[in-house]
């Protein structure tokens, strides 16, 4: 499969998450475990798990700096609201 429009080519296969379901940081790496909800044939849904994103100290710094510009990009626009009762912490 081809990479999406803006993303470096690499032929490997993409993990759909839209839960974190852990954090963890274990021999001097970041270990952020990814889930997605799915309905089965009957409609119910589940949570499974779909993979992990394995980082350094490095890569996670800077994931959370493109992600910041990406959100900030996205609450210019109108599409999201980052208020601080939003967010936790």
């Amino acid at each position: 499969m081809s990479s999406p429009p803006g993303l470096p080519e690499f032929d490997l296969p993409m993990i759909f998450g839209d839960k974190v379901a852990g954090l963890g940081f274990q021999a001097g790496t970041f270990r952020v475990a990814l889930a997605a909800a799915v309905a089965d044939e009957t409609g119910q849904t589940q949570v499974v798990k779909s993979g992990f994103l394995i980082l350094s100290p490095e890569g996670m710094v800077e994931l959370r700096s493109q992600i910041d510009q990406m959100l900030g990009e996205l609450e210019r626009r109108g599409l999201i609201n980052l208020k601080p009762d939003k967010l936790d912490g």
